[in-house]
């Protein structure tokens, strides 16, 4: 059976900031179903102890970390209620209020990574395939390759690393080398330097046996200046030919309409009458008009210029992008958190507008189930989008994405057409707050002016496969793909070996036979 660890520094249910933690909550179960022995390695937070599983009653393996001249305790947690998972505690390192942005970053993901390929000798599971994903993981591919493989329980081991988001990318200073136990010499434009400083990410890049990212199109994306981030020539020279975009997938099972215990009417594709019922009890229990006809916008999403909030900003026939839009019969609901500039401003916005608008500057899972479930249209005007999760998952709830063709959504969404009744939203090129008002607007006529259609898009959406069959597939063929190539690449090193002790022997022989030949004819 093929083995692999699959580490990651969220995990839905139990952490998340953001889209990871879904890939990695809902991409190893499937990978279970389908005959993977995946396990889950991820750090011990101090917001997560005692919520999912007992630890008090398990005794837990513990042994030390050096991180240069320094050592520090680990001990790892088990449970396998949801998917086998190894917990990493250190509380010095994770009981914090957040999971990231703190000055010791890099000593505190050097310490999991090590600590992750430490494990292997204690928890009874030598891995095929380590997956890491996104720059806290990507040290390990460096550790695994350069300092771990002389160990006999490494050396058949492989490593998949996985970029999320390119704009993340773990840059710290020289000292992060000492705490990776790592010479000056890999300050170097061909190991891990980047802008004079060290990358984590550039880690996982350039020695992990094979990259993947989170879509087709992002793969593209990421070897332009545009997308790159300062590593597109790696991406292009270097990394290209062991580089893949998989596509993610959502869990459905979890977002699922027909058996949604958040929203308060279930409804599929044949009742999608229900559907607006989700829209007046959202609007009765938040304060909204009552409105059944007004079209509903909703937002779920981190509030920074990334996902296309700087758009709305701007003005359109001098006048501020939100005011414009709510000349139209809308309504408007944003749930999430960001930069201060933007939380301000949509404080104004909902105060301005009463009970056309709603904002909630926080993230909870329950709502935004009721969001996708009573809104008509979802927003994605983002700048990039690796994938994206919640256009999927809107349209698993019947709910219309207007979204910038880039990455992930311009996989997943496809432009409406007219004639030939197909598509699942609306899209737009060029990013500017005037082509997503006129793609809005044209949502907007589509669901006052043609209903007819704008119901084929919703059932469109709904009948489309998001889940994570396929992608599991592909990333399996990917593991036993990079095992094989591993193989036939270790048999070439023997054969070539075999070739230089054979020739070696022989030149010995021959060395022999000379010096007996001149002895014996002196």
């Amino acid at each position: 059976m093929l083995k692999c660890l699959f580490v990651s520094t969220e995990v839905a249910p139990y952490a998340k900031t953001g889209g990871l933690a879904d890939v990695a909550g809902a991409l190893p179960k499937e990978l279970r179903a389908q005959g993977v022995d995946v396990r889950i390695a991820m750090p011990y937070y101090g917001s997560m102890q005692g919520r999912f599983f007992d630890d008090s009653a398990q005794e837990p393996i513990n042994f030390d970390v050096f991180l240069g001249w320094k050592q520090h305790p680990v001990s790892v947690f088990y449970d396998d209620k949801i998917v086998p998972t190894y917990f990493f505690k250190n509380d010095h390192f994770y009981y914090r209020g957040g999971l990231y942005g703190y000055d010791d970053d890099y000593e505190r993901f050097a310490f999991f990574c090590k600590a992750v390929l430490d494990s292997i000798q204690h928890i009874g599971f030598i891995p095929d395939i380590i997956h890491c994903n996104d720059w806290q993981t990507g040290p390990i591919c460096l550790l695994l390759k350069d300092k771990y493989k002389w160990d006999k329980r490494y050396e058949n081991i492989r490593s998949i690393f996985t970029i999320h988001n390119m704009k993340f990318q773990g840059l710290f200073g020289d000292y992060a080398l000492d705490t990776l136990g790592l010479g000056s010499e890999y300050k170097a434009a061909d190991k891990i330097e980047f802008n004079g400083g060290i990358s984590f990410l550039k880690a996982g890049l350039v020695y992990a046996d094979f990259v993947t990212t989170v879509s087709p199109s992002y793969v593209e994306e990421l070897k332009t200046w545009e997308y790159g981030c300062g590593l597109d020539g790696l991406l292009r020279d270097t990394v290209a030919t062991r580089m893949v975009g998989i596509l993610n997938g959502i869990d459905t099972e979890k977002y699922d309409p027909s058996d949604d215990p958040f929203i308060y009417e279930t409804y599929d594709v044949d009742h999608l009458w229900n559907k607006e019922k989700n829209k007046l009890e959202f609007q009765k229990e938040f304060g909204l008009k009552q409105n059944s006809r007004s079209m509903m916008i909703g937002i779920i999403s981190r509030i920074t210029d990334q996902k296309g909030f700087d758009l709305m900003k701007q003005t359109i026939d001098g006048r501020w992008f939100l005011d414009k839009l709510m000349d139209l019969n809308v309504q408007f609901v944003l749930l999430g958190t960001g930069e201060y500039e933007y939380e301000n401003m949509f404080k104004h916005f909902s105060y301005v507008y009463g009970d056309r608008a709603r904002v909630f500057l926080d993230f909870n899972e329950e709502l935004a189930q009721k969001i996708y479930a009573a809104c008509d249209v979802f927003l994605m005007p983002s700048a990039f989008e690796p994938c994206g999760l919640g256009q999927l998952i809107a349209m698993r709830y019947g709910t219309v994405p207007i979204v910038r063709k880039t990455g992930g959504l311009k996989d997943t969404v496809i432009h409406y057409n007219y004639q030939t009744k197909e598509g699942t939203g609306f899209e737009f090129e060029e990013y500017s707050g005037y082509w997503l008002y006129q793609k809005i607007k044209e949502a907007y006529d589509c669901y006052n002016y043609d209903h007819e259609d704008f119901k084929q898009i919703m059932k469109n959406g709904m009948e489309k496969s998001y889940g994570w069959n396929e992608s599991a597939k592909k990333y399996i063929n990917l593991y036993k793909s990079v095992l094989e190539i591993s193989a036939l690449w270790n048999q070439a090193n023997l054969d070539v070996s075999n070739i230089w002790k054979e020739c070696a022997e022989k030149i010995y022989k021959v060395k022999v036979d000379l010096g007996n030949y001149i002895n014996n004819n002196k």
